[in-house]
């Protein structure tokens, strides 16, 4: 009996501390487009800073063909029940990369740490796939041409315009245009960032 009922009484705090707790709605950064991403539960609105949301590029954009892109966003600040986010990476599903990796290509990897016009520091992972097997010749100057265009992009654009360019497919679609002057491709992708430190913001 004394264990049923130390049981009861944590199942009614429990529940009693669930009802304190209150919903906030978690939205993106202005320049991401102020757009409405998740709920989060609380009990108190510092708990709220921190928290990571996660949300596919298809909800976002209403583009069904984004579906394996995750966008990850950071909770920094609270008002009211409103929390706002910021974008600290994105990564691509596992399924849909080991789906794009065939026999008989190669697999060409850049991984580069780069600095944006204002100032934020991204760690940028892209994969180029061959249409044939390539060289080590030629797989040392598709890595040496992808890793030239992803620095060059990030000096070229602020931290917004960066992301877009990562995750719409712009970035891709120059070191492609690029590269298959090197080697016959069959697509690239720019399939993981991570935000290292973060820059000016208004």
């Amino acid at each position: 009996m004394a264990k049923m009922k130390a049981r009861t009484v944590k199942g009614r705090r429990a529940k009693d501390t669930w009802k304190t707790k209150v919903w906030y709605d978690i939205y993106t950064a202005q320049e991401f487009g102020g757009v409405l991403i998740g709920q989060t539960p609380a009990s108190d609105p510092s708990l709220v800073i921190g928290r990571v949301a996660e949300v596919s590029l298809r909800d976002l954009t209403n583009d069904p063909t984004k579906h394996m892109i995750r966008m990850y966003f950071k909770i920094y600040g609270v008002s009211g029940t409103n929390a706002v986010s910021q974008f600290v990476g994105h990564d691509t599903t596992r399924e849909y990369l080991k789906s794009q990796i065939r026999r008989r290509r190669s697999k060409i990897d850049a991984i580069v740490d780069v600095r944006t016009k204002d100032g934020y520091k991204v760690r940028v992972k892209a994969i180029t796939l061959t249409a044939v097997r390539a060289r080590a010749q030629h797989k040392t100057q598709i890595r040496k041409k992808m890793t030239e265009i992803i620095r060059t992009m990030s000096q070229e654009k602020t931290f917004p315009e960066y992301v877009q360019a990562m995750l719409l497919g712009e970035m891709a679609n120059r070191i492609y245009e690029e590269c298959k002057k090197i080697f016959p491709l069959k697509s690239v992708m720019v399939y993981k960032s991570e935000v290292l430190e973060f820059g000016k913001k208004e």
